[in-house]
């Protein structure tokens, strides 16, 4: 009897609100049913969306973004752009909170750090990376071999033309390797930015919540050399031309209207036995919970303290509310389905096929040995993520990477850590040069005493061996007051809060920088090794896992007899489904629109819900202009749902009609899909789409931002 994924993870069973599970990878497009989504609306055959249209969706490094003019123009989320505004933004022009919009090229401001990625091609080479692997290979030795050919294949093709960059993703689990050519473009600016007020409307407290009414879409433009080749940021260079762009239609939506999103969803792990997904739920989310509601307090009482201060931590603070809604939102909604119940009853019946199956043999003891590598991570798990936030600290962190450049740069390039190969040092070293524009040394002291008293909490055999040696004498009385101590004298006599000095010591060996009396970046050093060590040990682990996950996949697909898709790991995928509301529990159900008239609803004349007074103007007059939707009262749409499969990386990706016209940009989950990382929950799955024509309107009437209108195709 033929099984599916549905069967197989007894989700709910309710017709009429399915979402459409999966996020398909372009070059499996062909395997979809072109008749079916035809059906459902699609008016252009699939290979016109992987070999067009797909062209106009670029990766903006942790977001998506899609080209909307012959000149490079880029829409994205405002979250998106974020760092760009926050960059830019000071006392005197507090772009935050007042929006930014260039009427023309040269008033475009520099966005340090963004870059836009373009796929080129995409090459199957899982028969290269197998090669690599020898009959007979410890799990460590396996590890290596993989990732030194993905290394050399990566190398080989930016050899080749010094403005590609590739990569090679692991698809299924390790059931299959596709290498990734890119073009990149480094010159990104910021173009036009809404209010706060607009473009995040809302802000955290209504952050993955439905309804929602948030004007979440920014502007930026890609530029190049004037001979056309990507290039760093100089006043010489000229708009890109891309070989495709977006028209952007705000005609009226209704229910049931066919949509598909193009982007990068950063990552899910929908196939994780029931041990590890316990584990997940019940250990490690609490702890990450616990963590980001203390840093977030911390750094709202540095930013209240003064306004330079509060524009310092404000991506910070956005970005850590953002994971904190996140994790919640798993923790809880994974215990709502009582998924790792279903996880369990999953495991047993596919023990139980393999043991009464006859294909089934070949797969015996699999579950149970992917659970003992997961056994062995538990015991450090705290240790580790303790370890790994305090990532979070711009100073400690770059004593780190100091570290272990001055190690890695001694080595063949095809011998570091892929983090430290040449292609990756003109970013790292943009890193540690624009750090200084939001670098906050309060703030940083502060982390640092938070994450070593938290250190000083957990069992002494599970201290870190660098937090040992530094503090394994004091008595217990005197720990947290030494912890201080140690804290504020290591800044006091630092010279990483300068950009002057931290440039100085990337340019050292290591002996050089061995030689360096500067406590923080000994202490931020040590502790990088000691994080490296960690990961060398676990690569037999790692190692492990790229031999059993693949047969996992293997397991489920003979199991079901149905094709699956691979977890989404920040390749671009295609998604569609239809607008469609959701009933989040018992007698409640929301529609999939909202409107202008919901933004005055929720008007209290204090952040987050303080409207430009200049739009409520708008509204009282009723001025939409030819905006308005007369299906929904004459009001401008603000947000749409969608029942397309979508996560985290998918932020600012294009949501098109059947056209492959843009109808909107993607920016949030509802609360209750945010599990669906894990466990699929079509009943509940629903993605939040800002409404293209609530876009374009604040463009006309609010900001008169008549270049960028006359700059895009749009169809009324």
């Amino acid at each position: 009897m033929k099984k599916s994924l549905m069967i197989l993870f007894v989700v709910f069973a309710t017709v009429a609100s399915f979402a459409v599970e999966g996020m398909f990878p372009l070059n499996e497009l062909h395997n979809l049913d072109q008749k079916k989504l035809e059906k459902m609306g699609l008016q252009i055959p699939l290979s016109e969306i992987r070999d067009n249209v797909s062209k106009a969706v670029v990766s903006l490094g942790g977001g998506s973004g899609s080209f909307v003019s012959k000149d490079g123009l880029i829409v994205t989320n405002h979250h998106v752009a974020y760092g760009a505004i926050q960059y830019n933004a000071d006392k005197t022009h507090d772009y935050i909170t007042n929006g930014f919009y260039a009427p023309s090229f040269d008033k475009e401001l520099p966005a340090p750090g963004y870059h836009a990625d373009i796929i080129l091609s995409v090459k199957d080479v899982t028969g290269t990376i197998n090669k690599a692997v020898k009959k007979g290979m410890t799990d460590k030795a396996r590890f290596k071999a993989i990732e030194d050919a993905i290394k050399r294949l990566e190398s080989d093709v930016e050899k080749s033309n010094p403005h590609l960059r590739a990569s090679v993703a692991s698809m299924y689990q390790g059931r299959q390797y596709l290498l990734f050519t890119k073009l990149r473009l480094r010159d990104i600016r910021l173009v036009y930015a809404p209010p706060a007020a607009i473009g995040e409307f809302g802000g955290d407290e209504d952050n993955f919540e439905w309804p929602r009414h948030t004007g979440d879409f920014s502007f930026l433009r890609a530029y190049v050399g004037p001979d056309g080749n990507p290039a760093a940021y100089s006043k010489d260079n000229v708009p890109y031309h891309p070989d495709h762009f977006l028209a952007i239609s705000i005609k009226p939506l209704k229910k049931g209207d066919f949509t598909f999103i193009l982007g990068f969803p950063g990552s899910t792990n929908r196939y994780m036995t029931s041990n590890q997904l316990d584990f997940y739920l019940n250990k490690q989310i609490p702890l990450r919970l616990q963590l980001f509601n203390d840093i977030i307090d911390k750094l709202n009482k540095i930013g209240s303290e003064s306004k330079t201060n509060q524009i310092r931590v404000a991506f910070w603070v956005k970005m850590l509310n953002n994971s904190m809604k996140y994790y919640q939102g798993v923790y809880d909604g994974l215990r709502r389905d009582e998924a790792v119940v279903l996880f369990q009853k999953r495991d047993a019946d596919l023990q139980k096929w393999i043991e009464t199956c006859k294909s089934g043999s070949q797969y015996k003891g699999l579950i149970q040995s992917i659970d003992n590598v997961n056994d062995k991570i538990k015991p450090i798990a705290n240790k580790l993520t303790i370890m790994g936030y305090m990532r979070l600290i711009p100073t400690f962190s770059t004593a780190g990477t100091l570290t272990r450049w001055a190690e890695e740069k001694a080595k063949p390039d095809l011998k570091r850590d892929p983090a430290y190969m040449d292609r990756n040092i003109p970013r790292l070293q943009m890193r540690l040069k624009s750090m200084q524009r939001n670098l906050l040394v309060e703030s940083d002291i502060t982390l640092m005493k938070y994450f070593l008293h938290q250190m000083a909490k957990l069992p002494k055999n599970q201290w870190p061996e660098t937090f040992k040696k530094a503090f394994k004498t004091v008595p217990e009385a005197n720990l947290s007051s030494a912890i201080d101590k140690k804290v504020e004298d290591m800044y006091a006599a630092t010279g990483l809060a300068n950009m002057v000095t931290r440039m100085k010591y990337f340019a050292m060996n290591k002996k050089e920088l061995a030689k360096v009396n500067d406590p923080l970046l000994k202490f931020g050093g040590d502790f990088a090794d000691e994080i490296k060590a960690l990961r060398d040990q676990n690569e037999s682990l790692a190692g492990a896992l790229s031999r059993l996950k693949p047969q996992l996949i293997d397991l489920i697909h003979a199991y079901s007899n149905n094709e699956l898709y691979p977890d989404a790991n920040s390749t671009m995928r295609f998604t569609y489904g239809s607008i469609m509301g959701y009933s989040p529990k018992e007698a409640i159900w929301y529609r999939p629109f909202t409107t202008l008239a919901g933004v005055v609803e929720k008007e209290t004349g204090k952040t987050p819900f303080a409207s430009p007074k200049k739009l409520l103007e708008l509204y009282r007059d009723k001025d939409f202009g030819t905006y308005g939707d007369p299906a929904l009262g004459g009001n401008v749409p603000v947000d749409f749902l969608t029942d397309n499969d979508t996560t985290g990386g998918n932020s600012g990706s294009p949501t098109l009609n059947g056209k492959g016209q843009l109808i909107g940009l993607l920016f949030d989950g509802n609360y209750e899909s945010i599990s669906a990382d894990y466990y699929f929950n079509p009943a509940l799955t629903r993605s939040i789409v800002a409404d293209a024509d609530y876009m374009v309107f604040i463009l006309a009437k609010f900001s008169n931002a008549q270049n960028l209108l006359k700059e895009m195709t749009i169809i009324q």
